[in-house]
C-alpha cells in the first residue's frame, strides 16, 4: 500500500473499457464557458471550457462512470474516507487556456450544500497529447507539478491553493470532483492511514501477530473518534 501524505496518485482509475465510454459520452456533451460555476475570485482565475449543467443523459453516464470507479476503489476509500462524492464536472482546456490560482469553495452543491474536505482531478488526456496544462498544487514543502497519465487521478486536500498551466498545444480534458471526508481533518486521515498501512504490512506477514490485532484496534478506535456522522 502507498505510504500515506496529504496528497494521493491514484493509477488507472478508469480502465481501458471505462475511458471508451467516457470519451464517447464527452463527444456528444456541449461546452460552455467554465466561468458559470465560478464562485468569488476564482470566477476571475477560470479560462476553460466544462460540461454544460442542463441535464442530458451524455453527461450524467460520464459522471456515472467516474462516481462509480471513486466509490469502488479501495484506496480511495482508505485514504479519502468519503462520505459524500458530488457530481464531477468535464472541463477541457484549448490553447491559450488555464486556471490560475486560487482555492476551491468550502461549501458546494446546489440542492444540499456540503462541506468540501478533499478535491480531485482525473486526467482524461495522454500527456503527450497537449503542451503545458500541468495541475499544480502549493504544498507545505513547495510547488508540485501533475500531468498525470490517462486514467490517472490526483486527489488533495481542498485547503490546499493550487492552478492549472496554460495550455500551449493540443487539447486537455478532466473530470474534476469534490469529496466530504467521514474525517475532515487532514492530518487526522493521514494518521489514520498511517496505522491502517503499518497494521496491513504486519497482517501480510503474520495474520495472527498480537502487534496486528493492537494495531487494528488502534485504527478502529481512531476511526470511531475522529469519523463524524
Amino acid at each position: 500500500m502507498q505510504i500515506p501524505s496529504s496528497y494521493i496518485h491514484i493509477q488507472n482509475l478508469l480502465n481501458p473499457g471505462e475511458l471508451a465510454q467516457l470519451e464517447t459520452a464527452i463527444a456528444q456533451m456541449p461546452f460552455v464557458d467554465g466561468k458559470t460555476t465560478a464562485t468569488g475570485a476564482a470566477k476571475e482565475a477560470k479560462n476553460n471550457l466544462q460540461a454544460t449543467k442542463e441535464d442530458n443523459e451524455h453527461r450524467l453516464k460520464a459522471q456515472q462512470i467516474v462516481m462509480n470507479a471513486i466509490a469502488t476503489h479501495p484506496l480511495i476509500q482508505a485514504f479519502a474516507m468519503p462520505k459524500l462524492i458530488l457530481p464531477p464536472i468535464i472541463s477541457q482546456y484549448e490553447p491559450g487556456m488555464n486556471y490560475g490560482w486560487h482555492t476551491d469553495s468550502p461549501i458546494m452543491g446546489d440542492a444540499y450544500p456540503v462541506r468540501i474536505d478533499m478535491s480531485m482531478t482525473l486526467f482524461l488526456s495522454a500527456p503527450e497529447t497537449y503542451t503545458g496544462g500541468e495541475l499544480v498544487i502549493h504544498t507545505p514543502t513547495g510547488y508540485v507539478n501533475f500531468k498525470l497519465n490517462k486514467g490517472d487521478a490526483i486527489i488533495y486536500p481542498t485547503t490546499r491553493l493550487h492552478c492549472v498551466n496554460p495550455v500551449t498545444q493540443g487539447v486537455r480534458v478532466a473530470a474534476v470532483t469534490w469529496m466530504q471526508s467521514f474525517i475532515k481533518d487532514t492530518e487526522k486521515r493521514e494518521l489514520v492511514m498511517l496505522v491502517k498501512t503499518i497494521q496491513e504490512m504486519i497482517a501480510s506477514n503474520n495474520i495472527n501477530s498480537s502487534e496486528n490485532l493492537m494495531l487494528l484496534q488502534v485504527y478502529s478506535n481512531l476511526v470511531r473518534m475522529w469519523a463524524e456522522n
